[in-house]
């Protein structure tokens, strides 16, 4: 895409994006990390398991098995943890809590993380908040083994908040597996169809910026990971997830993207959650609908209420591409 064309997009999409907080998607997920090397990642939830209201010197805690491909060595780690309800009372407050990491009896106190927050944005009772927090763990998973991530409610000013779960991202170095290419998005969009928000404007999206040669690529996958998505979904659909796909959400935009980067794929009701588990966690094939440039994908919500909080691209190049890399 020319510069000028760009100029465009930002342009349409500055018009049609809300300033505050609010159900619809006004706080899309950022890249914050961009790499390619030999290797693979994986995203897992553990056992995460939905907590309940959390009282003061209250804990969870999410167990983690790390299982590295041979040869292998642990480039990132990322732990995530998504709490929502937060409140005193009836007003929404920041969560205070303390997090920390054990591993072969040794618990190592994490450094306070990114934090990124959403609301319903309108003055009513139980505006609550939402959110997730980020952390680096990349200097304390170097291995294999059992890991727990734990937390404990330290406001003693009788707040509370709820945990959903936690996810352990890892993305692994290893000279011997083919080259990939990712992207690693994160954030926090609070998204639902009601109150005056229909589903044209519950929609975020995001993108994944840099060039790709599709022919060179055996494989690539988009893992996407929604708190509460699927929890309300019924016979119709819900949530909608889209890949280089012109969405009903932004007729406008939507037309200008499809004539820009052609044509992609969607799918209906991909997040699933329960009263137990209260995070969904997606990973779909998306190798036919990669665009050379510019890819993107989008999350709608039709009544459903979700967050929407990580979203990973990954591209596993062929054989030849990867000696040429190595050698080159």
């Amino acid at each position: 895409m020319d510069l000028r064309k760009a100029v465009i997009l930002v342009n349409l999409l500055l018009l049609i994006t809300p300033a505050q907080a609010s159900y619809a998607g006004d706080r899309p997920l950022q890249t914050i990390l961009h790499d390619e090397h030999p290797g693979t990642l994986d995203f897992s939830l553990g056992d995460s398991r939905y907590s309940g209201e959390l009282e003061y010197n209250e804990s969870y805690r999410v167990n983690f098995s790390v299982e590295p491909p041979a040869g292998s060595s642990i480039k990132i780690a990322k732990a995530y943890i998504y709490w929502v309800w937060s409140k005193k009372g009836l007003e929404g407050i920041y969560p205070e809590f303390n997090a920390s990491l054990a591993h072969s009896g040794t618990v190592v106190p994490l450094q306070r993380g990114q934090m990124y927050t959403d609301t319903k944005g309108f003055v009513s009772r139980y505006d609550f908040f939402s959110g997730t927090h980020a952390y680096d763990l990349s200097g304390d998973i170097s291995g294999p083994g059992n890991y727990s991530i734990s937390l404990v409610n330290t406001a003693k000013d009788e707040s509370t908040f709820c945990v959903q779960g936690i996810g352990l991202l890892l993305v692994y170095e290893n000279s011997d597996l083919p080259v990939i290419k990712y992207w690693i998005n994160e954030g926090c969009d609070m998204l639902y169809a009601e109150y005056g928000i229909d589903p044209e404007m519950a929609t975020t999206t995001f993108y994944f910026e840099g060039d790709i040669n599709p022919e060179n690529v055996a494989d690539a996958s988009l893992i996407t990971v929604s708190p509460s998505g699927g929890y309300s979904s019924g016979a119709e659909a819900r949530n909608k997830l889209f890949f280089n796909e012109k969405t009903s959400s932004i007729p406008v935009i939507g037309d200008f993207i499809q004539l820009l980067f052609g044509g992609g794929k969607s799918w209906k009701n991909v997040y699933q959650t329960d009263e137990t588990v209260q995070v969904a966690l997606d990973e779909r094939p998306v190798g036919a609908y990669l665009e050379p440039r510019g890819n993107f994908a989008s999350v709608q919500d039709n009544g459903d209420y979700l967050l929407v909080t990580n979203a990973i691209l990954v591209i596993e190049f062929k054989e030849s591409d990867t000696s040429e890399k190595r050698t080159g």
